[in-house]
């Protein structure tokens, strides 16, 4: 059939020779008004036929050689809008599907289960508004959100940014001032059942509803939702007013979701720095609580790191005072706040850190956290998943007071232990004697000797030697530091002793174990 022929022009894109044979040769397409016009093995392929077949409809695979099924969609969606768009899908292959109607897919069919009626109701539906006779070619103008969203995921050089042509873009918004609001939708995607196409929606429609009286421009990114509006200088308040109330229902609509507003800037040709600069402020919103948007100038991108003090707090936990953990785990999240001394990620990162090393220290203690540890990496995932810093510091004091419930039932007996415990590890490098450990605890030589073996299976002296043992293969690690130096500093007075004990407990001397660390 030739060009001018009065059919509805179907191309289809499949790696599959077999495949684009069996859908090419399922019917008689003429008899229905409908024409294969061309057919491509990838998306890339498809691309470079496209201006000549002048499709109305495209039916593509998704998993396919050189480009593939979403990146050919997200192309077909910014420079020829008008075509239609069908995913061919296999079952294994849903989450894809999901990611193309991002971008505008019309319709999915299952590969097993394509019939020629099927297809062909498919098609006739699709171009129902289209006159068979009108074959002009797709008119290529570029989708705007998808043509900025493609410019700020893959940037621009240096040496680019002189060359680009911003014509295009100066008349879609000509205003002299620039707004630019960002959020991450990873927590919202994450904590909710709303899919991405839902959420777009949601913030579609917000959009048209309290920005439609500027120019503006709404662009969904990977894990990240932007909107930048343009605006005279005499309606600057108006705009702050205006983005204001597109936030709280965002807040409202989504629950997890907050936006930093940036400063003003002047030209379009900024909206890639601007970005850019403004992307490590997601970081600092979770300590703006209640808050909907965050203006850029009130959060603190550099500030001193405070440090936490773990030897302090595994101190108060291996002597049972929860409380005291407790208070200093609160002073900590007070100075956060006033300070916002960690962007999320780190912070997050750290928390993690901290009930980790406490839980296995308490392991190592033999407290019975059974219970504790299993849900361990649950409480790791509520931390991932904290919207802001009350929620953080509620995950780290139920944490707290999941081990005052353990504790509270724990055998008085088993604190004296853990006294014992806490004094080896503070001060292992003295010279420790079965002698000073029983007057410190006020128990015979004996008993302190058998309570301790009963207790753990474990001779006291070794304990003390395997603390020292573990603390020494820290130190190894500093090549700065001697043999002899890190005997002394272990505890051991005597250096040869120091290699025997060592040699016991790896199987390697102090320098066989260092000569095994990686450079």
């Amino acid at each position: 059939m030739n060009e001018n022929s009065m059919a509805y022009r179907v191309m289809i894109v499949d790696d599959e020779s077999i495949l684009r044979t069996g859908i090419i040769h399922l019917c008689n397409w003429n008899e229905y008004g409908i024409e294969i016009v061309a057919e491509a093995s990838n998306g890339q392929e498809a691309l470079d036929t496209i201006d000549k077949a002048h499709p109305h409809v495209v039916i593509t695979d998704i998993v396919m050689p050189v480009m593939d099924g979403v990146e050919l969609t997200k192309m077909i969606r910014m420079h020829y809008p008008d075509i239609k768009v069908v995913v061919l899908s296999s079952y294994s292959e849903f989450d894809y599907v999901r990611e193309v109607f991002k971008y505008g897919v019309t319709d999915y069919l299952l590969k097993p289960k394509v019939t020629a009626p099927d297809l062909i109701s498919l098609i006739q539906s699709l171009c129902s508004g289209i006159s068979p006779n009108s074959l002009e070619a797709q008119s290529k103008k570029p989708d705007p959100a998808l043509k900025l969203g493609q410019l700020l995921s893959t940037g621009m050089q240096n040496d680019q940014e002189s060359d680009y042509d911003w014509s295009e873009w100066n008349e879609q918004f000509p205003n002299e001032h620039f707004r630019m609001a960002i959020a991450s939708t990873g927590i919202l995607l994450s904590r909710t059942n709303w899919t991405q196409a839902q959420v777009e929606q949601v913030m579609l429609e917000l959009a048209q509803v309290h920005l439609n009286s500027f120019n503006y421009i709404c662009v969904f990114l990977k894990n990240e939702c932007l909107l930048m509006v343009n605006y005279h200088e005499d309606q600057t308040i108006d705009v702050e007013i205006s983005l204001e109330q597109f936030t709280a229902n965002a807040l409202k609509s989504l629950t997890y979701i907050k936006f930093v507003v940036s400063g003003e800037f002047r030209s379009m040709s900024r909206v890639q720095a601007e970005h850019e600069q403004l992307i490590p402020y997601l970081g600092k919103l979770l300590y703006f609580a209640g808050r909907h948007c965050v203006f850029q100038n009130e959060i603190k991108l550099e500030s001193d790191a405070i440090p936490f003090d773990q030897a302090k707090f595994t101190s108060a936990l291996r002597s049972h005072a929860i409380d005291e953990a407790a208070v200093q785990s609160q002073a900590f999240f007070a100075d956060l706040r006033s300070t916002q001394a960690y962007e999320e990620y780190s912070l997050k990162r750290l928390c993690q850190n901290i009930i980790y090393y406490a839980i296995s220290t308490l392991e190592q203690m033999n407290q019975p956290l059974s219970g504790l540890s299993s849900s361990k990496l649950k409480l790791f995932k509520r931390i991932d998943l904290a919207f802001d810093l009350d929620e953080l510091e509620e995950v780290q004091l139920q944490f707290l007071n999941d081990l005052q419930s353990i504790t509270a039932h724990t055998d008085p007996q088993s604190v004296i232990l853990h006294q014992i415990y806490e004094y080896v590890n503070l001060n292992y490098a003295k010279e420790l004697s079965l002698s000073e450990l029983a007057d410190k605890f006020h128990m015979n030589y004996s008993y302190l000797s058998s309570y301790f073996k009963q207790r753990t299976n474990e001779n006291l002296t070794t304990y003390i030697n395997r603390v020292r043992t573990d603390k020494a293969k820290q130190l190894l690690h500093n090549h700065g530091l001697s043999v002899s130096q890190i005997s002394q500093l272990t505890g051991f007075s005597d250096h040869n002793y120091f290699s025997k004990v060592f040699k016991k407990m790896t199987g390697m001397t102090p320098v066989e174990y260092r000569n095994h660390i990686p450079q």
